[in-house]
């Protein structure tokens, strides 16, 4: 067994996900090496407890690669693992990737510099058009627009993208034969036909579900250096896919609506919290540039990047709640009682910060300098 056979069986096996294999590596060595950990060799691995460990062990003993690879070859499927030269670098670089990715189209759509594209799956007129116009200015400028097929503001940033004769990812989630929604089948196939590409993480049968839907939204921003919100009510499943990319260190930009519309609830949010407020493409290039080089065409090495932009002011308050934050993390319960602000306000600039990519939050509830 290679390694690129093992990530392919251990993607397979149910519970076990991207931390834990690395876990797992650090203990045995290398991914091969898990096969042939036992019982307690697995339950010294941290977060394995006694259970996990023997239900581990179980599938490990039963799961296999070969099925896999030759029902990827039927569907012209490629997959690529995390011991393949072809794993995006920009996916790699976050904390829990894909073992695996399973892609129809071009793989080499998922190097290019890249741009996410999102909002609601209920769009306003206003909203489709932009997300269209956005998706394919962007595309024009050489940006690849990654999305994640939905109807709503996704369909509409792959179109603009294709439009364009432009390059479109789209990230599913669920199996490639399981596509969803099924009212994208002939924009997914497309999309891989005109050198961009559909991908998931997930082994050919996975249904689709409330899981595996938040699950994706790691990769969509993950693929790309920043994500477009267009438009997103308040409690849109799009500002789960922020959340993403605040933790990825990505750029978080939004576009306004109209001030009484819902669709666009969340994006207002978003802007007052620090998000980069766009309207063009020439804006989100523009907010890019500090991380992303300039982009003249959509193939070949991209030049140089230019300068750092400028920082935006913080606040009073902002100013206040950085008094107390270091490069120790400290605990969210800690700033409240040290700022003396409301927990509700507290919560408000955290975000505000992580956005302006001042502060990051880490795991149960600490926060520390970027």
């Amino acid at each position: 067994m290679t390694d690129r056979e093992a990530f392919i069986a251990l993607n397979q096996v149910a519970g076990l996900g991207a931390i834990t294999v690395k876990r797992m590596i650090e203990s045995f060595g290398s991914a091969t090496a898990i096969f042939r950990a036992s019982e307690r060799d697995l339950l010294r691995v941290p977060g394995i407890g006694t259970e996990r460990a023997l239900a581990f062990r179980r599938e490990l003993e039963q799961v296999a690669a070969d099925g896999e690879i030759a029902r990827a070859a039927e569907r012209q499927v490629q997959l690529v693992t995390w011991a393949d030269s072809a794993y995006p670098a920009m996916l790699r670089a976050i904390a829990d990737p894909p073992l695996v990715l399973y892609v129809t189209g071009d793989v080499a759509a998922l190097a290019g510099p890249s741009v996410a594209v999102i909002g609601t799956r209920r769009p306003t007129p206003y909203g489709r058009e932009l997300a269209q116009q956005l998706a394919f200015m962007l595309a024009k400028a050489g940006y690849v627009i990654v999305s994640g097929l939905a109807l709503g503001i996704d369909t509409q940033a792959h179109r603009g993208a294709l439009q364009a004769a432009g390059r479109t990812v789209g990230v599913i989630g669920g199996a490639l034969d399981c596509l969803y929604p099924r009212e994208n089948a002939e924009l997914a196939q497309t999309m891989a036909a005109q050198d961009g590409a559909v991908l998931c993480e997930y082994p050919f049968g996975r249904q689709p579900d409330r899981q595996t839907f938040p699950m994706r939204n790691r990769i969509v921003s993950g693929l790309a250096k920043g994500v477009v919100v267009v438009e997103a009510p308040l409690r849109s499943g799009t500002l789960i896919t922020v959340d993403q990319a605040l933790d990825q260190g990505r750029a978080v930009m939004a576009v306004p609506g109209r001030a009484d519309s819902l669709a666009s609830a969340g994006c207002h949010r978003l802007i007052r919290s620090g998000a980069r407020l766009v309207t063009s493409a020439d804006e989100v290039i523009e907010e890019l540039q500090e991380l992303l080089p300039v982009v003249t065409h959509r193939a070949g090495t991209p030049p140089p990047a230019v300068g750092a932009t400028r920082p935006p002011p913080v606040s009073p308050e902002e100013r206040k709640l950085l008094e107390h934050v270091g490069t120790e993390p400290v605990h969210m319960d800690t700033l409240i009682y040290e700022s003396g602000l409301p927990a509700g306000t507290v919560n408000a600039l955290v975000v505000g910060l992580q956005i302006q990519r001042r502060v990051k939050l880490l795991p149960g509830g600490l926060v520390q300098r970027a």
